[in-house]
């Protein structure tokens, strides 16, 4: 059915193609349009990934995942970890030709805190000294933004927390025109590598390069992103030629195997789990944790479902995050899950629900997790829900089980550590997991540079929660992109922003 479909696409596409391969093109695609062109509101990946290619920040991240300058040429962190002295460079324009200037930084950080703005993203700033005083209403600036010279910004934090510099590569932390603020939803007012040309909603989004950019103009002239919705619609364009870079989804990925394109895989930073209520019965027994973890034959799913597009997960962490080898916890044991069955009481079995929301896609997947655990006496009902239902009924804790991911805002073990698992945030908003020891820990590497010390606490705190078992912990996805043979200087990239298109190429192979 999906080949005949794939088959009448292409068909069509074939006939209603009359002219030659636009050279000064890249055409790319997403499933669904982004929200606007606004930093503060920049809160899904769409949407971060073109305010990255239309706006500079102080700091970024390159295809490898380390963090390179920015709008700042350098900078620098006192011993004490909590005074950040940017040094700015004086050759950024925006596009329309205004210098960029520290001004427009102290607005732009400022503009996110603003309560008149109701940005979602105050969470990145609020650490800075004065931020919440702000944020209230109670001060008419944020005394922990100083502008020291023309070229250089001073931000100080009220305590020393270490992923903090990283929040600066983020979307919502873009550098905006100061004179240019007024309908950035629809107008972009950013220095970066691309700028705007047309926004059709729901249908694309036409750039041009930036010229005068000051770390060099992209290779091509334009870029274009189409908004195609359907999986068969994005394949059967790829196929045609339309289309220059493709992301497989993963049920396609034996259909692509062979195929004569340019092959890129790229191991993500997320994690793929199923949450247990650990606040409440059953599943505040570790026991019962634990043998829903052993039950699931996790590599036969990769193999088999996934089409070998996904590594084990020994823990909520991706390997690219930790210094060294983890435990390896939790393999194929359903003798291991049945003992541990018995021992959480539940030597009869037990019936459960496992909530879910999203496509159908998915559901292969689930009826295989499901037929592991009955196969050891765990009965567990799937229920779909509506995202936004679903949504609302993890951050009040209804559900025994769910089913969800987490992709990393940046590359750190602390955004899968903090956010996930401590206390604040797990007993508000997940899976209410709760353990001072974990607190404490996670803490620690908040507070702690990025050292040798840092790192062996973050491989310590991944083994503490995967031995305290609060999740079903699944898998690490990779994606696999596909590009047409006249494509060159592609590379895929595990931070979502990190890639600008600004040395990809598109010349007659």
């Amino acid at each position: 059915m999906l080949n005949a479909l794939r088959v009448l696409i292409l068909t069509l596409l074939f006939a209603g193609c009359t002219k030659d391969i636009d050279y000064q093109t890249l055409t790319i695609t997403y499933s669904a349009d982004i929200r606007g062109f606004d930093p503060a509101f920049a809160t899904d990946l769409r949407t971060g990934k073109v305010v990255s290619l239309l706006y500079d920040n102080l700091v970024r991240f390159d295809l490898d995942m380390n963090l390179v300058p920015g709008a700042a040429k350098r900078w620098s962190v006192s011993a004490d970890g909590r005074k950040y002295t940017f040094i700015i460079r004086n050759n950024i324009r925006f596009h329309n030709g205004d210098l960029l200037t520290v001004d427009d930084i102290i607005v732009s950080f400022e503009r996110i805190l603003n309560p008149q703005t109701i940005s979602p993203q105050t969470w990145l700033l609020d650490r800075i000294s004065g931020a919440k005083d702000y944020l209230q209403g109670d001060t008419d600036h944020v005394k922990g933004l100083t502008a020291i010279n023309d070229s250089t910004v001073v931000i100080k934090l009220d305590v020393p927390f270490s992923p903090f510099i990283q929040y600066l590569a983020m979307p919502a932390t873009a550098i905006i025109n100061k004179n240019e603020m007024k309908h950035l939803s629809k107008i972009p007012a950013g220095s970066g590598p691309w700028k705007l040309d047309e926004w059709e909603r729901d249908g694309e989004i036409l750039f041009t390069r930036n010229d005068d950019y000051w770390e060099g103009s992209p290779k091509i002239e334009h870029l274009r992103i189409r908004i195609l919705s359907e999986i068969m619609t994005q394949s059967a364009e790829f196929e045609a030629g339309t289309l220059d870079i493709y992301e497989v989804p993963h049920g396609e990925l034996e259909y692509w195997r062979n195929k004569n394109y340019n092959k890129k895989e790229v191991n993500e930073l997320n994690i793929w789990y199923v949450g247990m209520n650990c606040s409440r019965p059953p599943f505040n027994n570790v026991y019962l944790r634990k043998a829903m973890n052993y039950a699931i034959d996790r590599e036969k799913i990769i193999h088999i479902l996934l089409n070998g597009s996904a590594t084990l997960a020994t823990g909520s962490l991706p390997p690219q995050l930790l210094a060294e080898q983890p435990k390896v916890y939790y393999d194929y044991n359903p003798r291991r899950a049945i003992e541990l069955l018995k021992k959480a009481g539940h030597e009869n079995g037990l019936k459960t629900e496992l909530v879910v929301a999203g496509g159908s896609e998915m559901f292969h997947v689930l009826e295989a997790l499901q037929s592991d655990w009955a196969a050891v006496g765990i009965n567990v009902e799937i229920k779909r829900s509506d995202w936004n239902v679903f949504k609302t009924a993890v951050r009040e804790g209804k559900p025994d089980l769910y089913y969800l991911d987490w992709y990393a805002d940046y590359p750190d073990g602390e955004n899968f550590l903090y956010p996930l698992f401590h206390s604040k945030e797990s007993m508000t908003k997940r899976n209410r997991f709760s353990d001072p020891d974990v607190d404490a820990i996670i803490e620690k590497i908040q507070q702690l540079p990025n050292n040798t010390k840092r790192q062996s606490l973050i491989v310590e705190a991944n083994n503490m929660i995967a031995d305290k078992a609060p999740w079903v912990f699944l898998w690490h996805t990779k994606t696999t992109y596909l590009t047409q043979n006249w494509i060159g200087g592609f590379s895929p990239s595990p931070i979502f922003n990190a890639q600008r298109y600004i040395y990809v190429t598109k010349e007659i192979s």
